[in-house]
């Protein structure tokens, strides 16, 4: 058997846990039975982690500062802003809600501050009544002064107290009892050692017991260090016995090095902490997972993932006693820190919000600013009620700018919704209307000025807009189904031109020469206009009459000439179809323009003897063509206005 188990690593005592943990005790020698299975652990204590548990009423402030003091010190500034802004009825009622939803032994950090608020108010008002009764006329000694917000609350802090006062009797006998069950277990381990059994069956065993262990809960703090010690000092005699086999050893030790070096990672990363406190609770709760919840680790590591937990550990108790040695410097610090963020919150209130503010934005740098006001940690006593007066002097007037911000632009937001409601006014006089080619444009100039109207509340915005878009839609359904709605003489038209067109595709086919193409094309012509669903018919009588022109012999620039002379007589009484041509030709015509501006600039770029240059007379070639181009394109453009005087 072993001398040395994991229990023989030396004790931390509550002040130095840092420095003794930071140097284990070397190992005791061994005894001649020892063998290469044998492996010994180093678990070191760090008292300053056990659990801490009041016997009596008196002694609940001591476990107070292992429950409540990981409340979180911005939401109790949080609290201390909003009970400022309460009445005494209001803090009263406040005071009856946090004790019928919020656990007892969770609200010291917000019953002491309401409190002392409580009773600042009360005074206040007490003097008030005080000034109005002796103004009256009243005798000093006759006033008397006690309302019943007083009694209530009274009545609700002494509920509060008794409450406490059960929850730590109640918390006492429940340690008290795991203690006694961690006592069982103590013993329940020392039964598996020398069992005649199979040794998986005796591991298994002691696995479940291990977690039995682990969720038995808190002891009391004067016991739990010895009992700590004393069962790991049987897990240490355990392992001697059972001599595991190595891959069942093995793992077991893995896993716990794994865990192990994720607690020193997390240690590691406590050290580089602002809030030292906030920093200090979290390595507590490192400490007793290392030592409640995970075993020994192989020779090899055991004193290296030690050193490494233990030199974290050293920083932050170093970090601590300096603060705790240095308060008045470190509060001078934060003084510091906090005057300058309360500063850029000045600088950030001086800009003026207006509507093409990003409010949300300046918002959100306000609330990181605040937050991290919150975050540096106390000042100087002497400072504290002035600082605290200045950052509610800024808090008032960012609300104050905020509020005017929102009311500015809720009376933006009505002039917008009147505007609005009076466009689908407007579009629903219009809709139902048929005479499309006045009424469209004016549909169209109502859709621009919509959206001029902006902005508005998202609310109003979903619903006004789903009222003038149906209003809008339901013109244009009216129009399409207008020009779907095909005339019998429509669809005779149809029928006619149809047949032309056959009987064209079978003259080129059989190429007659009888056939005489201008003779047709004015037959299409003077035959009407068809249905706008069957429009495709003129493209393919377009296609077919070039065709027929190149087999007759005419030039390119002939054929051009007359099938858009045909085009245009084809559009004639077609105000739609006119239209878009004038829409395509003006694009048309805009583009060669921009080519040609685009072309001549190019050419500022070469001197004057450069003439001769082939880069610079294709560019003048280029514009050249470009320029005959925009002349065909503006006759045409000419030609077809002609057919809305005819």
């Amino acid at each position: 058997m072993l001398e040395h188990t994991d229990n023989d690593s030396p004790q931390a005592n509550e002040e130095n846990v840092s420095e003794q943990t930071s140097n284990p005790a070397p190992e005791s020698e061994t005894t001649a039975s020892e063998t290469s299975e044998d492996l010994p652990q180093k678990e070191e204590v760090n008292t300053e982690t056990v659990e801490e548990t009041p016997t009596n009423e008196s002694k609940s402030e001591a476990t107070e500062a292992s429950e409540e003091d990981s409340e979180n010190p911005t939401q109790e500034t949080v609290e201390i802003e909003q009970f400022e802004a309460m009445e005494l009825k209001e803090l009263c009622d406040f005071f009856a809600e946090k004790l019928k939803t919020e656990s007892v032994q969770h609200l010291k950090t917000t019953i002491e501050p309401l409190v002392k608020i409580f009773n600042r108010k009360l005074s206040e008002e007490t003097a008030k009544q005080k000034e109005a009764f002796l103004a009256e006329g009243g005798n000093p000694d006759a006033f008397y002064f006690n309302p019943s917000v007083k009694k209530e609350f009274n009545e609700l802090f002494r509920r509060y107290k008794s409450d406490r006062g059960t929850y730590y009797r109640s918390l006492e006998e429940k340690q008290q009892k795991n203690l006694a069950y961690r006592l069982e277990l103590i013993e329940e381990l020392k039964g598996l050692i020398n069992v005649e059994q199979s040794i998986n069956t005796t591991y298994n065993q002691f696995k479940d017991l291990q977690k039995r262990w682990k969720e038995s809960g808190q002891v009391p703090r004067m016991e739990a260090n010895n009992i700590w010690k004393t069962y790991h000092h049987h897990v240490g005699h355990f392992y001697d016995f059972l001599h595991l086999n190595r891959e069942l050893r093995e793992l077991d030790f893995k896993f716990n090095l794994e865990e192990k070096l994720k607690i020193c990672e997390k240690a590691e990363a406590l050290t580089s902490m602002e809030d030292i406190s906030k920093a200090f609770r979290h390595l507590q709760t490192l400490h007793k997972k290392w030592k409640d919840e995970l075993g020994p680790v192989d020779k090899e590591h055991s004193e290296q993932v030690w050193d490494r937990f233990s030199a974290a550990t050293k920083v932050i108790h170093d970090k601590r006693r300096y603060f705790i040695k240095n308060q008045e410097e470190v509060f001078e610090a934060n003084l510091l820190k906090k005057q300058s963020i309360l500063a850029q919150i000045t600088d950030l209130l001086a800009k003026d919000i207006s509507t093409k503010t990003n409010i949300h934005q300046l918002t959100k740098t306000y609330d990181g600013l605040r937050e991290s006001f919150f975050a540096v940690g106390k000042v100087p006593a002497k400072k504290r009620d002035d600082l605290w007066a200045e950052f509610k002097k800024t808090a008032k007037i960012f609300r104050k700018k905020r509020s005017q911000y929102y009311k500015q632009l809720k009376r933006i937001f009505a002039e917008n919704i009147a505007k609005r409601k009076e466009l689908i006014e407007q579009v629903e006089v219009l809709k139902t209307q048929t005479n499309f080619k006045e009424i469209t444009p004016k549909i169209i100039a109502l859709q621009k000025e919509w959206k001029n109207t902006f902005p508005v509340s998202r609310k109003d915005d979903g619903e006004l807009w789903a009222k003038f878009r149906g209003a809008c839609n339901e013109y244009f359904e009216l129009i399409d189904s207008s020009k779907n709605k095909a005339s019998n003489e429509e669809q005779e038209h149809y029928k006619q031109k149809n047949e032309l067109l056959s009987t064209l595709k079978k003259a080129l086919e059989t190429k007659d020469d009888s056939f005489e193409i201008d003779i047709v094309v004015s037959k299409w012509n003077s035959i009407g206009r068809v249905p706008n669903n069957k429009s495709k018919i003129e493209h393919e009588f377009n296609r077919i009459v070039e065709k027929a022109y190149k087999s007759s012999g005419l030039s390119k620039a002939e054929i051009t000439q007359k099938s858009y002379q045909n085009r245009l007589d084809g559009m004639r009484g077609n105000d739609d179809f006119i239209r878009k041509e004038i829409h395509s030709l003006n694009r048309r015509i805009e583009e060669i323009k921009q080519e040609v501006i685009q072309l001549e600039t190019n050419l500022q770029f070469f001197g004057k003897n450069q003439e001769k240059n082939p880069i610079v007379i294709k560019v003048k070639t280029d514009i050249a063509k470009h320029q005959e181009r925009l002349d065909e394109l503006v006759e045409k453009k000419r030609l077809t206005k002609q057919l809305n005087k005819n």
